[in-house]
C-alpha cells in the first residue's frame, strides 16, 4: 500500500527548492517518527528511515514503502537520530545518504557515535549529543539535547551508558522566537516535564503515540507514551502545536491517531494539532 501524499522526485524537489521566509518553518512528515525541517534555510532530517525493515522471518515490517532511496537525497545539512533502534537510526539509510551528501553531518547520542564511525562515516562528520551541552549549528540555530526515558518499564530517569551519557534523547531546535521539540521515544515522567519547562513556550512538539501493552511488553518492545499521555503532556506545558507520530509504519507497533484527536478535543480543545499524511508539507508561521 502506498500512503504517500507526495513521494519520489516530486517530494525531493519540493524539499530541495523550499525557501521558508524568516518567520516560517517548513516541516514534512516522513512516517514513523521521521520529520524533515527547513529552518532558516537549514535542512534537518530527524529519525528518517528510507530502507526496508525485515522481521525475523525476513518479511518486511513496513506497512508502506519508503518515499525515495537515501542515495537520491539532494539536500540535507544535518541528520539527527534520537537513539539506536532500527526505526530511528539505520545504517542502510545513513550510509547511502552520507555518500550522496558529503557535506551532511550526523548528530547522535554520544553512545551511538561509534556505530556510525565503525560503519564508515568519517569521525569529523559525526557530532556527539549530550544532555547539558548545547550545539550551535550553522551559526544561528541551537540544538539542545534533552533526556528521553525510552525504557522497557516506566521509570523517572532515562538509561545512561558507562560514561553517564543518555542512550536515548529528544532534541529542541531553537532559532530566535521558535522552539521545535522532537521527543524521540520516551515515556512521560516528572523528570521529563521539568526538563522541558525550562524552555518556556514551545512552538511545536513532535510526540510519539504508539504506547505499549502487555503483549508488546512480553515481547520486549521498549515503551513509549500513548495518545492520552501525549495529550496530557500538551496540557501540562505551554505548547502551541502538537504533531503526533510513530503510529503508522510498522503494523505490530502502531496506533490509531483518532484516539489522540479524541483526547485533544476532550482535554485541551484550545490547543492546536495536525495529523499528517506521509510526505505532506506543513508551513508553520510563528509571527
Amino acid at each position: 500500500m502506498n500512503r504517500w501524499y507526495k513521494h519520489g522526485k516530486a517530494l525531493l524537489n519540493e524539499i530541495k527548492d523550499s525557501r521558508p521566509q524568516p518567520e516560517e518553518a517548513y516541516i514534512w512528515f516522513m512516517g514513523q517518527h521521521g520529520f524533515i525541517i527547513n529552518l532558516n534555510g537549514v535542512i534537518f532530517y530527524i529519525d528518517i528511515i528510507l530502507n526496508d525493515l525485515k522481521g525475523a522471518d525476513n518479511k518486511s515490517l513496513r506497512v508502506y514503502p519508503p518515499p525515495f532511496a537515501p542515495s537520491e537525497i539532494q539536500r540535507v545539512d544535518y541528520v539527527l537520530c534520537t537513539h539506536n533502534h532500527i526505526d530511528h537510526l539505520n545504517l542502510e539509510t545513513l550510509l547511502p545518504m552520507s555518500h550522496s551528501n558529503p557535506q551532511t553531518q550526523f548528530v547522535v547520542p554520544a553512545p551511538c557515535k561509534n556505530a556510525l564511525i565503525n560503519a564508515g562515516i568519517a569521525n569529523n562528520r559525526v557530532i556527539e549529543a549530550k544532555v547539558g551541552e548545547n550545539l550551535v549549528l550553522n551559526g544561528d540555530i541551537t540544538l539542545v539535547p534533552v533526556p528521553a526515558i525510552h525504557t522497557l518499564h516506566i521509570q523517572n530517569e532515562g538509561e545512561k551508558d558507562e560514561n553517564g551519557n543518555y542512550t536515548s534523547l529528544g532534541f529542541v531546535l531553537k532559532l530566535k522566537e521558535i522552539l521545535i521539540y522532537h521527543a524521540g521515544d520516551t515515556w512521560i515522567t516528572q523528570s521529563l516535564i521539568e526538563s522541558l519547562k525550562v524552555f518556556g513556550p514551545l512552538n511545536i512538539a513532535m510526540l510519539p503515540i504508539n504506547g505499549t501493552d502487555w503483549k508488546r511488553t512480553e515481547e520486549n518492545c521498549i515503551g513509549n507514551m500513548n495518545p492520552l499521555d501525549a495529550v496530557k503532556l500538551a496540557q501540562a506545558l505551554p505548547i502551541d502545536m502538537v504533531f503526533p507520530s510513530h503510529y503508522d509504519m510498522i503494523a505490530h507497533n502502531s496506533e490509531n491517531p483518532a484516539r489522540f484527536v479524541d483526547s485533544m478535543y476532550a482535554l485541551c480543545p484550545e490547543k492546536r494539532f495536525h495529523i499528517f499524511a506521509p510526505g505532506e508539507r506543513f508551513i508553520y508561521r510563528y509571527k
